[in-house]
């Protein structure tokens, strides 16, 4: 299949046009819908886990 340079670049507008606000509401939903936890840092700059502080109590 022989695919004309006006066609090609016409696809490839289209995917670069669709591609960029495709790429913002992906981002906009992982960071709405992704729960991303929180680092909590000690006096001495260590990270605090959840972990570490259901062991201590």
């Amino acid at each position: 299949m022989v695919v004309s340079d006006g066609l090609a670049l016409t696809l490839a507008g289209i995917g670069i046009a669709l591609a960029v606000p495709l790429t913002f509401m992906v981002a906009n939903w992982v960071r709405k819908n992704v729960d991303h936890g929180e680092a909590r840092f000690d006096s001495s700059g260590r990270m605090i886990s959840d972990e570490e502080e259901r062991d201590e109590a």
